[in-house]
């Protein structure tokens, strides 16, 4: 029952952060991620390209390139395929990491918003936030392509199950790992170790699942849509980039607020502004 009143909590906070970042001026943010996309676009299917090139070499079994001139064509060949993995296919957790700074900030002003808590500019502060927030982004990234590929693949494989009940099980382990990178802003600010945030979100896993779960919606249900409009097509792929970081993040917050009352941080400046009141 927990679980599922709190999965409803997540998802009711998706709604009310559309409102939110409408109201609180935070589109001028959309910019970053804007041209973050453009950058990671054009590496990304760079790398691709190259990696194309160099399987194609590959293929036409040149022997004059010698043993260690193919061996190293090999190399290139796993080597920009990874690239191209990490700006492509992994450009969810590539976006946290990099976003990472103005996810935190954001986190810190909605949460501004809502309560009145003020958080003083700390340069130590803020860089140790930032590389927990890459930190936690990695092991996600770790977590997930160990379960998956180390786990859940191979028994799915010897017990003969269907790729269907995979990939079911594969995008809910994506939900819980993706709502779990962004909660922990929120977690950092009330000092929870890595290890207390683990067990907060085993204690709270519906909340991580809604917020993960939309997240990972943005990106997979536009690219589903149909169009014979190479940039409309781009964009719908894309959608996610450009504002699922923003709504997760604003969301998590939200839910955070509501879940363990923010008011009573003990690490944050009150700030006798108007709050804005969020039930």
């Amino acid at each position: 029952m927990k679980f599922f009143k709190e999965l409803f909590l997540g998802l009711r906070c998706y709604k009310e952060s559309v409102s939110f970042i409408l109201t609180h001026g935070f589109l001028k943010y959309l910019a970053i991620p804007v041209i973050l996309f453009g950058v990671l676009f054009y590496f990304g299917y760079t790398f691709e390209s190259w990696s194309h090139a160099a399987e194609t070499s590959v293929e036409t079994k040149d022997y004059s390139l010698g043993f260690i001139g193919r061996m190293w064509l090999l190399i290139k060949v796993q080597f920009f395929a990874l690239l191209k993995f990490l700006f492509v296919d992994a450009v969810k957790y590539v976006v946290i990491i990099f976003l990472s700074p103005l996810l935190a900030y954001i986190s810190e002003k909605t949460e501004e918003a809502l309560t009145g808590n003020h958080y003083k500019f700390n340069l130590p502060q803020l860089i140790k936030d930032v590389k927990r927030g890459i930190g936690i982004a990695l092991r996600m990234l770790v977590a997930e392509f160990g379960l998956l590929y180390l786990v859940w693949k191979p028994f799915c494989w010897l017990v003969g199950i269907d790729s269907f009940l995979y990939e079911f099980v594969a995008v809910l382990i994506g939900f819980y790992f993706y709502g779990f990178a962004y909660i922990d802003y929120i977690n950092e600010r009330l000092r929870f170790t890595i290890k207390e945030s683990w067990t907060f979100m085993k204690n709270h896993a519906g909340l991580a699942f809604a917020i993960g779960g939309v997240y990972s919606l943005f990106y997979k249900v536009p690219s589903l849509i149909q169009t014979d409009s190479t940039w409309l097509k781009l964009f719908l792929d894309n959608f996610g980039v450009l504002f699922a970081p923003f709504l997760a993040i604003v969301a998590a917050t939200i839910s955070m607020h509501k879940l363990v009352d923010l008011n009573t941080s003990k690490f944050a400046n009150k700030k006798e502004t108007s709050v804005t009141q969020i039930n």
